[in-house]
C-alpha cells in the first residue's frame, strides 16, 4: 500500500462518549459545508443541522463528558511533560488550551442548545421536520419569509444561534484531534477480506480507524467489543444496495487510538 496515496477514512468509537463526540463533529462539519453557500436550500439544511445538533446534545450531558475527557486528557499529557524529545513549548500551549475549554465549560450554565427551545419559528422547524415533505410554504410560511430575507441577515441569524455552541465545539474538536493523533497508523492485512484482532482489554482504546487508498473499490465493516474487533471489507451493487464480502486480501492501515 503506498504510503503517499490519498486514503478514505472509517473510524468506530470504542465508547459512548466517542461516539457522541464524533456524530458532533459529524454535523459540525456538515453546517461548515451548507454555510459555504447563500443558497436557500443549504440555509435551510443548516437550520435542519442545528437542530439535529441541539437534540445530540440533549441525550447526553455533553459539556460533563467533555470536561471528564479533556481532564483525562489534560493528566495523561502532564505526565509526558519530562519524557524525552516533548517539545515543552507546544505542551504548555496544549495544557493551557485544555485549562481555558474546561473553565469555559464550568461556567456554562445553561444545557447546550436550550437557546434554540424559546424560538418560535425553530421549534415549528422542529416539530414539522421529523414529517416527510412537511416544510412545504403552505407549512410554515414564515420559514420561507425568513428563507427569503437577504444573505447576510440570515447569516447574522445562523451565526446568533451557533455562537453558543462555541466552547462544546471547540473542546470536541480539540478532544477528538488528540485522540486521532496520538497513534501512528500500521500496515496490516484483512485474509479474504476479513481481520479479527484482539483487543488488551486493560488498555483504554477509544478510537479505531480504518484507512484505504481512495480509489478502492470497497469499504470496511466495523465491529467491536471489549475484547477484540473485527474489520470486514465489502463491496457493494449499487442497483440492489445488496453488500458482499471480498475475497481476496486487502492491505490497508489501521490505528488502535488511545490517550
Amino acid at each position: 500500500m503506498d504510503r503517499n496515496a490519498p486514503l478514505k477514512i472509517f473510524e468506530q468509537p470504542l465508547n459512548e462518549r466517542i461516539r457522541a463526540c464524533l456524530r458532533l463533529d459529524h454535523l459540525f462539519a456538515r453546517i461548515d459545508h451548507h454555510l459555504e453557500s447563500a443558497s436557500r436550500n443549504d440555509t435551510l439544511c443548516t437550520v435542519l443541522l442545528l437542530l439535529e445538533a441541539a437534540d445530540v446534545l440533549s441525550r447526553i450531558d455533553i459539556k460533563r463528558e467533555l470536561i471528564k475527557e479533556l481532564e483525562r486528557q489534560q493528566g495523561r499529557l502532564m505526565n509526558m511533560g519530562n519524557a524525552p524529545g516533548v517539545d515543552r513549548g507546544k505542551l504548555d500551549a496544549l495544557l493551557a488550551q485544555q485549562n481555558d475549554l474546561i473553565r469555559a465549560l464550568h461556567g456554562y450554565h445553561a444545557q447546550p442548545g436550550a437557546h434554540l427551545k424559546s424560538h418560535e419559528l425553530l421549534n415549528a422547524v422542529r416539530q414539522r421536520a421529523s414529517i416527510p415533505g412537511a416544510l412545504c410554504e403552505f407549512d410554515i410560511p414564515g420559514l420561507h419569509y425568513w428563507l427569503g430575507l437577504p444573505e447576510e441577515q440570515r447569516r447574522e441569524d445562523l451565526d446568533t444561534w451557533l455562537a453558543p455552541f462555541g466552547d462544546i465545539r471547540a473542546a470536541n474538536e480539540l478532544v477528538i484531534s488528540l485522540i486521532r493523533n496520538s497513534v501512528d497508523t500500521m500496515s496490516v492485512t484483512a485474509d479474504e477480506g476479513f481481520l479479527q484482532q484482539s483487543i488488551e482489554s486493560a488498555t483504554p482504546y477509544q478510537l479505531l480507524r480504518v484507512m484505504i487508498e481512495d480509489d478502492a473499490d470497497l469499504y470496511p465493516e466495523i465491529s467491536a467489543g471489549k475484547h477484540r474487533f473485527t474489520v470486514r471489507f465489502m463491496t457493494l451493487d449499487r442497483q440492489t444496495g445488496h453488500p458482499r464480502q471480498v475475497q481476496e486480501d486487502i492491505e490497508f492501515r489501521l490505528a488502535l487510538c488511545r490517550l
